[in-house]
């Protein structure tokens, strides 16, 4: 603080170098920028996954219950690993793509010959179901869930007779 009163008066006082006006637009332009943001990214992603696994389980759910599924059950599963595959996602416009490499389990120990038989059919099947799928939809646990019970019902249809029991993701990414 000057010493001097008349120093006041004479200008010699720092002077502020914004004005309220400054933090005020900021104010107002970040605000409803960042509220967006959470929406946007946060919020309605949330909102879309829950609803949208919620209704397919509902529909699976529904479905299985119409149609009894025989899951092949014994003392011992036997793993093959069936395709790598890479698919575009859908409503992504082609910019999300899946990579996953399926396995497939059965008790049956001519497993190895059925998907040899059969691998472009099944194949066919299983990029039909997989890029029909949104990122949001498998991004959770429940939607991965659902992907593996539509590939299991669909090989054992392709295979005439129930023979795969477990189909399991050994990789799973998507970009």
């Amino acid at each position: 603080m000057p010493a001097n009163p008349e120093d006041l008066d004479a200008g010699l006082a720092p002077k502020k170098s914004s004005s309220p006006i400054v933090p005020l637009l900021a104010v107002i332009i970040l605000v409803p920028a960042l509220v967006y943001g959470v929406m946007d990214f946060v919020i309605l992603p949330k909102l879309k996954g829950a609803g949208a696994s919620n209704s397919e389980e509902k529909a699976s759910q529904s479905s299985s219950a119409s149609k009894p599924q025989a899951h092949v059950s014994g003392l011992k599963e036997t793993p093959v690993e069936f395709a790598s595959l890479v698919v575009n996602l859908s409503g992504s416009g082609g910019t999300r793509y899946l990579r996953t490499t399926i396995v497939v389990a059965s008790s049956d120990s001519n497993l190895g010959n059925y998907l040899k038989e059969q691998e472009a059919p099944l194949k066919d099947a299983a990029i039909t179901i997989l890029s029909a799928q949104t990122p949001e939809s498998i991004e959770t646990a429940s939607g991965k869930d659902i992907v593996r019970r539509q590939l299991i019902r669909n090989f054992n249809n392709i295979l005439g007779e129930e023979v795969i029991g477990s189909v399991y993701f050994k990789e799973f990414v998507v970009q």
